[in-house]
Parts: structure tokens; sequence; C-alpha cells
């Protein structure tokens, strides 16, 4: 294995999201029909082996035909947080109106099934180039919305870091109302390509996971985990977790705040125990919003 290059594999099937919405397969030209009013969320989080990670967040909603675009992206690199995209826009409804769009600053990678496959960001400093490998595994998340993870890299200076890649994408008819719920992602990963994913409800506090360790890709419903107790109105910086099925627990740590209250992600670290061997991962946490 190259150093810094994460490997992951898996058999799962491609399986296609659930939603009150049926997308068309193709994102350009005239939509074929009016569009239904719609909410569409997608989250990116990339986790590099040496710690380094980015966030992205899009939000498209459709309604009176127009598209409003609510897009942000930070990356953290040596200096701390960069935030790379804050777009709020308007624009005409496009065939494929869940699909992610090119922006100002931002470039949109697509592979043959017109899947996204990478972004480019043009920053301070120098631009930030992210590419994913064909995905290693691809999953239905508890309330409908497309999961999925890939070995991935980012490049950023000259220099680039083999990590994890994780997406999720979701949607709702906006003639359905009530409580999207809060809900939170932790990624880590180690340069031995190993990895962690740890999904959590922040209302009712139920969790699942996924591991890749020694090369076995497990998924796990029964998942405790706890946030050590802070003060009224500060964010917990510590977790405990534990999978009994598989005889695993471990501690994430904050190891870096936010550079300010408008980026919602942080940098992390994990000890994990199973079977007696020890996992060091890095990577970090965000906030994964349904719509």
């Amino acid at each position: 294995m190259l150093p810094g290059v994460l490997v992951l594999s898996t058999a799962c099937a491609d399986a296609p999201p659930e939603s009150t919405i049926d997308p068309a397969p193709d994102p350009l030209g005239e939509p074929d029909s009016e569009v239904a009013p719609a909410r569409y969320v997608s989250h990116y989080l990339f986790a590099g082996v040496d710690g380094s990670g980015l966030f992205a967040s899009f939000e498209q909603t459709t309604d009176d035909g127009s598209l409003a675009r609510v897009y942000d992206a930070w990356w953290s690199g040596p200096e701390g947080w960069t935030e790379l995209v804050s777009l709020r826009d308007t624009l005409p409804v496009p065939r494929a109106a869940w699909r992610v769009l090119p922006a100002a600053g931002m470039d949109v990678r697509v592979g043959d099934a017109r899947e996204v496959v990478g972004f480019g960001f043009r920053a301070p400093g120098g631009g930030i180039e992210v590419h994913a490998a064909d995905e290693a595994a691809v999953w239905t998340g508890p309330t409908g919305q497309r999961e999925s993870v890939s070995p991935a890299s980012l490049d950023a200076g000259g220099e680039s870091v083999g990590g994890i890649l994780f997406f999720r994408r979701a949607a709702r008819a906006l003639q359905f109302t009530g409580n999207p719920g809060s809900s939170r992602g932790f990624l880590l990963a180690d340069s031995a390509g190993n990895a962690l994913l740890i999904e959590t409800d922040e209302e009712d506090g139920t969790a699942v996971a996924r591991t890749w360790l020694h090369g076995s890709v497990e998924q796990w419903s029964v998942v405790t985990l706890e946030a050590d107790s802070t003060a009224v109105g500060t964010p917990p910086r510590r977790w405990h977790f534990e999978i009994p099925e598989a005889a695993l627990s471990g501690t994430i740590r904050a190891i870096a705040s936010p550079a300010s209250n408008s980026v919602p992600a942080f940098r992390v670290e994990c000890d994990l125990v199973a079977d007696g061997d020890l996992f060091r991962f890095a990577g970090l946490s965000a906030p994964l919003p349904l719509p």
C-alpha cells in the first residue's frame, strides 16, 4: 500500500435512495414537466489520514419555478479552517433539480453516470482538489437517504493526502411537513486502510456505525454513544462509544474547535479497541441535517 492511501473494499449493492421525489436522470436542459416544490440536501465529508478534513453542505429548494441554492464548504488544513464556498442564489430549475451544480469558486466533476466524483475549489493561497475513487460501499440510510463512502484524495498547495469521502443525499417534498431531526456524523481514518463512520440522532441519542478494520467491512445498528457532560450551552468535546456485538469500544475527542460560529464542523481523533487491537484515527465531525 502506498503511504497515505486509504483502501476500502466491500461487496455492497448500489441501493437507490427512497424519497418523496422522483429525480430525472439528466441534469441539463429544461425540466420535462413542472417540478414539484421540494428540498434536496447533499453532504460531503472528507477525512484525511493526516487529520485534515473537508465539509461541504449543498441545499437546493425548488418552488415557483426557481431553484434556491444554499452552498457552504470549508477545508481544515495546517492553518485551521478556511471557507471555500458561501453561496446563496436563485436559478431557473434545471432538469435534475437534485444535482449539485458548479458555482463561483467551485467546479463539480462528474463520472460517466453523472455521479459526482470530485470537486475543485478556488481558495486563497491555491486551489483545493478532491478526487473520489469508485464507491466502496453504498446503502440507504434509516430515513431513506442515499449514503456512500469512497477512497479519496485531497490536493492542496501541491501536497496530496489520502483519506475517505462520505456522501449523503436526502430529499423531501415541501408538502410534507414535520421536524427533520438533528443528526451528526463522525468520520475517521488511519493510514493503514482502516476507517470508522458513526451517525447519531442528537435528539433521541440513537446511533449506527460502519467499520473497516483489517479489510473487514461491517455495519452495526446497535451502538451506544454518550457525550461527556458539559456546562449548559457548551458543546461536548468527548464521546464514548461501544458496539457490544463486536466487542468494540472507543473514545472520540475534539482536538480543535471551529474557527468561528459559522463553521459547524470540527476535527476529532479517536482511540478504538477491537479484540485487543488498538486503532488510532483522525477525522472530523459535522452536522448532517435532513431536509
